[in-house]
């Protein structure tokens, strides 16, 4: 009994030295670049995340076709496939990231407050809302990877990994607040007041990050200027060399193989994100605050999950609890189709979320903190690819609604995802044998 004690206490003493690690690292970010940084990333994320969720729920009022609702969501996610490898180049060339993310931002606004001008006019069109769609989503695909590139880089002798758990966390929880934001708006006002909001959101991210590039102090620009041009100018040599990245994953076998789960997982398992506008409407008869909620609830769990993870300064064995999250995941979309019962479906959402923010959580911080410098923005741009798959993967998933269902899309999406995780598992046990032998 007392040995049971002592050992409670060591946990106690644990835990409580990597809590008070946590806000230690917390409060060295006062003197970097980063509360800036995350007040940007914040504004940035709750802006397109209104515009998305806006744009999909017109979209079904616009059509009975879930087959038209998945072209919107193709339309403003595809650009990350062609966009994201120049992205993570241009990511790589670190005094051009602040820049990218200030354009992006200016330009998504710029795009989002003239289809609120054409919506308010009643223009609105088919042809209108999917060119909205499609240049917004090249803004975020721009945003998205010059952001996460940034972010190592302004973090010097921080806990990266911690830090990007947090930050994709805080950004994670615009996810919710997001959804729910215009799933109001749409209730209590209209498109018009819905992508003003929008627009005005991203004009202040762009205004932070026009403020990060000038509040960025001499230590910070010499480093740069030291990392670019000093002793590691060795790197520029190597910058148009694909056959180096390749050989970095070849002997970094974990980032390999949670970018092979991102791969599968992602354009497959996400989809239910563009279907859940289709499955409320047509299966629950629920309006846009219903939508709203749901996609809130799971991005609110989700950003949850990633602050939990953002309290280990590092998380042992990622693949393995990738692999366990990716599975759970897998089952709580199979049980989402199913469910009828509103607070069944809120607990559900949020597990779903939840799952979903601890692979997405790890994917992004280990590839920030384990991958070297001088791959990062091309490592991240493939990251990035991997969501420009999930558009190509909704434009299925509209069509296999139509000619089967809403229900049996989102069931066989999970059973998905649980194949992937076993795919996985036996990858890991091969690779075990391997060291082994």
């Amino acid at each position: 009994m007392g040995f049971r004690s002592r050992e409670l206490d060591v946990e106690g003493l644990v835990v409580q030295n990597t809590v008070a690690k946590w806000f230690d690292d917390i409060k060295h970010l006062r003197n970097t670049s980063y509360p800036i940084y995350w007040l940007g990333g914040t504004l940035g994320h709750l802006g397109f995340r209104i515009f998305a969720i806006t744009s999909l729920w017109q979209a079904v009022q616009m059509s009975e076709k879930a087959a038209w609702v998945a072209l919107v969501g193709f339309l403003y996610g595809i650009p990350l496939l062609p966009c994201s490898p120049f992205a993570g180049w241009l990511g790589d060339k670190k005094m051009s990231r602040g820049i990218l993310l200030v354009a992006a931002c200016i330009a998504g606004a710029f795009v989002a407050g003239i289809y609120g001008w054409v919506v308010s006019k009643q223009y609105e069109s088919q042809l209108y809302l999917g060119t909205a769609n499609l240049f917004v989503g090249m803004s975020f695909a721009f945003y998205g990877a010059s952001r996460l590139a940034l972010l190592s880089t302004i973090l010097h002798g921080n806990n990266v990994f911690s830090v990007a758990s947090l930050d994709l966390s805080s950004t994670r929880m615009m996810g919710f607040v997001g959804p729910v934001a215009a799933g109001l708006l749409l209730t209590y006002y209209d498109y018009t007041v819905a992508l003003s909001v929008a627009a005005l959101t991203l004009l202040g991210s762009a205004l932070a990050f026009i403020i990060l590039n000038f509040s960025i102090d001499k230590r910070n620009h010499n480093f740069l200027h030291n990392e670019n041009n000093g002793e590691n100018s060795y790197i520029s040599a190597s910058y148009g060399s694909s056959e180096s990245v390749l050989s970095y994953l070849k002997g970094d076998r974990i980032v390999l193989l949670l970018l092979f789960m991102g791969l599968m997982a992602i354009p497959i398992g996400m989809t239910y994100l563009k279907m859940t506008p289709v499955f409320v409407d047509k299966v629950l008869q629920g309006g846009p605050a219903l939508y709203g909620n749901l996609i809130g609830v799971a991005s609110a769990f989700a950003a949850i999950s990633g602050l939990f993870v953002s309290f280990a300064t590092n998380v042992s064995k990622p693949t393995e609890k990738c692999v366990m999250a990716v599975v759970s995941f897998g089952f709580s979309l199979v049980v989402f189709a199913y469910t009828r019962t509103f607070w069944m479906l809120y607990l559900i959402a949020g597990l779903t979320g939840l799952f979903q923010g601890v692979f997405l959580t790890i994917m992004n911080a280990t590839y920030q903190s384990r991958v070297p410098d001088l791959f990062r923005g091309r490592i991240i741009g493939s990251y990035g690819m991997v969501w420009g798959l999930l558009p190509v993967a909704t434009i299925g998933a509209g069509y296999l609604t139509d000619k089967f269902s809403v229900v049996w899309v989102i069931n066989m999406s999970g059973w998905f995802c649980v194949l992937v995780g076993i795919v996985s598992i036996v990858w890991l046990r091969i690779e075990r044998r391997h060291i082994t032998v």
